[in-house]
């Protein structure tokens, strides 16, 4: 079958239903040699941008010493992903101190994914949002390149709970109190791109041969809006929003451990340069103060770890966004995500 569509015969290869019908006299002659020309058409499609694709995906513009490509046309992945978000804050409001810590349910999800020549496609299911038993949504989108790439993430949560302090007044916050929509993103671009290679531990679409590593900058976005049914502190519901945007400078490694091991570790923490916050309850709205430092902090890490056309590991993602003062209002919040996969390569 490889060899046929190398040829330009993929689909002529696999016409056996046509030749079929033609042994059951239900296709005359002059049929065949229409499905067989037509077949021959699409074939000759197919096999043209097929080589585009090959161009492309074989092109060399790295250091072949310290990357390659797979060779193999095919990659097949089985994954599960795991993520989850918290928020810890303290503060005052009306000289009022105040306190707390919330998490939301964990997320997780199953999915599939089929490459070819680097054009991916996959889908993920959330088995208890099928069974109804999550109330939060999230959108994941990765692209992860030798020179750039960037994550994105969106978050629509209702299930935040944990404890919250007012004054000498402790009190647990149940799921739904608390409801945020959160937009995340993160890019990066690796100066040392032709011996580091980020997609071969994130989307093992490239081989790291050799250790290596690169200084990278990045561009880092974090908002959020929060709504809070808090009848202690607000004497009603209070909206929080929040923008932070920023730049900054980070490292990342590829360890290349015998013939099957590749470990990546990177951080990439953004200074703020944009800071938009406030906190508005009924009749009242107030500014929160730029305090410094005020970062992003993303951190990657992987493991992986591959035999003959076959891989397997772990990949995590990490985001941090402290801000804000102790004084009036301070808000830690960190994100996470954990994949663990498997695949082979055809």
């Amino acid at each position: 079958m490889r060899q046929a569509a190398d040829n330009g015969r993929l689909l002529q290869w696999g016409d056996s239903l046509i030749q079929l019908k033609r042994r059951q006299g239900t296709l005359d002659s002059a049929k065949y040699q229409h499905h067989i020309q037509h077949l021959q058409r699409v074939d000759k499609r197919l096999h043209r941008n097929d080589q585009l694709l090959k161009s492309h995906y074989q092109r060399i513009n790295f250091d072949t010493l310290y990357i390659a490509r797979p060779n193999e046309r095919w990659t097949i992945k089985l994954r599960g992903n795991l993520s989850s978000a918290h928020l810890k804050f303290d503060g005052k409001y009306n000289d009022t101190p105040f306190s707390g810590s919330l998490e939301a349910d964990y997320r997780g999800t199953m999915s599939v994914a089929v490459a070819y020549r680097g054009i991916a496609l996959g889908i993920a299911i959330n088995p208890a949002k099928l069974a109804g038993k999550s109330k939060d949504n999230e959108f994941n989108l990765n692209s992860y390149g030798n020179a750039f790439g960037f994550d994105v993430v969106y978050l629509s949560s209702k299930t935040y709970h944990g404890r919250v302090t007012v004054g000498n007044t402790d009190t647990y916050y149940n799921k739904g109190r608390v409801r945020q929509q959160a937009l995340n993103l993160n890019a990066y671009y690796a100066f040392n791109h032709k011996r580091f290679s980020f997609p071969a531990a994130f989307s093992q679409s490239y081989i790291q041969k050799r250790s290596a590593g690169s200084v990278m900058i990045g561009m880092s976005m974090d908002g959020q809006l929060d709504d809070v049914d808090d009848y202690d502190m607000y004497n009603g519901q209070a909206r929080l929003r929040i923008l932070l945007m920023g730049i900054g400078v980070g490292y990342g490694y590829n360890f290349v451990i015998g013939r099957h091991w590749l470990i990546h570790l990177s951080a990439l923490p953004a200074m703020d340069l944009l800071v938009k916050s406030s906190i508005k309850t009924t009749g009242n709205k107030v500014t929160m103060p730029y305090h410094f430092p005020s970062v992003i902090i993303t951190g990657r890490s992987a493991a992986v770890y591959s035999w003959r056309n076959k891989f397997a590991g772990i990949t995590m993602v990490y985001n941090a966004s402290p801000t804000g003062s102790h004084g009036q209002l301070y808000m830690d919040r960190v994100k996470g995500r954990i994949r663990l996969f498997y695949g082979l390569r055809l």
